[in-house]
């Protein structure tokens, strides 16, 4: 019996005789493959969730036109708010013109009423024409 790093239980080995040939093994695994009802679930739960991402993309989509719809309508109120403004205060101008106008024409304003009445004089074209600046 031999002694091998403190214990004499060890039996020595037999030098086993040289084989001519090595033999490997390779394993071979293979995946089971699933049912038909469990790929349908699979399948079918796919869809559905595309499904519901489309419509939460659309729903955004259509959020974003009416966002877009708003802006251009408030664009355009603001643009004819502001020519509003500006006929306004063409109306006030050419208001302020007409008494000028009026006199200038020879027509003559009655006191009580702020009112033109038509004085006839030689000058005057009364009713033969429309009064410069009209376009008809």
């Amino acid at each position: 019996m031999a002694y091998t790093r403190g214990n004499l239980a060890v039996q020595e080995r037999q030098k086993e005789a040289q084989s001519t040939y090595l033999e490997k093994t390779k394993v071979i695994k293979r995946r089971s493959q699933l049912p038909q009802k469990e790929k349908l679930l699979y399948l079918l739960s796919v869809v559905l969730v595309v499904a519901v991402m489309g419509v939460i993309g659309m729903r955004h989509v259509h959020s974003y036109d009416l966002n877009r719809q708003i802006q251009r309508t408030e664009a355009e109120i603001r643009t004819a708010q502001r020519e509003i403004d500006l006929l306004q205060v063409k109306k006030q101008t050419l208001e302020m013109e007409i008494l000028d106008k009026a006199k200038e024409l020879g027509y003559v304003p009655i006191e009580d009423h702020n009112a033109i009445h038509v004085q006839p004089s030689a000058g005057t074209r009364g009713t033969q024409g429309p009064l410069p600046g009209q376009n008809d």
